[in-house]
């Protein structure tokens, strides 16, 4: 079999690959946080048939003679770019302009107090790492039955937490615990009917029905049913040095792995995070233009690799009819 083919075969695989990421991206053209991914080719191996050889006093130098074998997928690398904001009017969606991500996940277990800002420093026995939490770009969250922050998949929101009790606006010397990312969550009604510094009616241990709002510094707020106003806590914004090393989950979610360099959790607006944007969630990154642009080169391309195979094919025949 000639080389041709194999490189043609190569060819056609690697272009599949690509047209399997264009259309991905413009599968997810109208999904909330999505961020466009592009594939690249490198070339594939050589055959040397001659090294390069220097001159002498008689002859000058030659050039090596290699034959390649087509090419292959190089990367999937996903840009980062901030994307368009799209206006939802609910007072507890966000996005955040700029770098960083949304940390969510489940509820800490028992005996754990939280999770530590900076990954590998958590605490024996007392913290979770930050690798065990999710990453997202998609600030669409609520208040479940229990009173906690969560995604639209039932994830816990994390982040710094004010002293129960604590009013907004904030009064003077309100400070957070800048070392341990919590779950935000309204707090309950204590036995008094005054729990969490005045929330008044219903029953001891029952979670208030509150309206949730979110501010452009992060700060979660709960409205009570008598009026006053509570800050729960600040919405933490992951800084991932390399956000191309992250892996992908389902339902928008990244997870911290390998080549991140070390993940901390800031403050938006902190720590080269960007600030919030309320109000509005993140529209996908797609160029459709561009989409489209790279799949007529792509389809192209795939279409000139079969002809390779088809002359070869044709090469093949003429070299096996040689003998009638």
């Amino acid at each position: 079999m000639v080389r041709s083919m194999y490189a043609a075969v190569a060819g056609l695989k690697t272009h599949q690959s690509k047209m399997d990421v264009i259309g991905n991206n413009i599968s997810n053209c109208n999904t909330y946080g999505y961020k466009a991914s592009r594939a690249t080719f490198h070339e594939a191996m050589y055959t040397t048939t001659s090294h390069a050889a220097g001159g002498s006093d008689s002859f000058g130098g030659t050039n090596a003679a290699q034959v390649g074998y087509g090419c292959s997928l190089s990367t999937i690398d996903k840009l980062f770019e901030t994307s368009t904001p799209a206006a939802t009017g609910k007072a507890s969606d966000c996005m955040i302009i700029g770098q960083g991500f949304f940390l969510v996940g489940t509820k800490l277990p028992e005996d754990t107090k939280g999770v530590n800002p900076k990954q590998g420093a958590a605490e024996d026995g007392e913290q979770l790492d930050i690798s065990a939490l999710k990453l997202t770009r998609v600030g669409a969250f609520d208040k479940d039955e229990d009173g906690y922050l969560v995604d639209r998949n039932g994830y816990v929101v994390y982040g710094f937490s004010y002293p129960e009790g604590t009013t907004f606006p904030l009064p003077d010397g309100a400070a957070i615990d800048q070392t341990n990312l919590v779950p935000l969550k309204v707090p309950e009604i204590q036995g008094d009917n005054a729990g969490g510094g005045g929330v008044n009616g219903g029953e001891e241990g029952e979670v208030p029905k509150v309206a949730i709002s979110i501010d452009k510094s992060g700060v979660v707020t709960a409205k009570m049913p008598s009026g006053e106003t509570f800050a729960l806590g600040i919405i933490a914004v992951a800084n991932v040095p390399n956000p191309g090393a992250l892996e992908a989950d389902v339902n928008s979610y990244y997870n911290i792995g390998n080549n991140t360099g070390v993940v901390e959790a800031f403050q938006p607006g902190e720590g080269n995070t960007g600030r919030l944007q309320t109000a509005c969630l993140e529209m996908a990154n797609v160029d459709i233009a561009n989409e489209f642009a790279e799949m007529i080169t792509t389809q192209r391309g795939f279409q000139a690799n079969t002809r390779i195979i088809t002359v070869t094919d044709q090469m093949l025949e003429e070299l096996v009819n040689m003998k009638r």
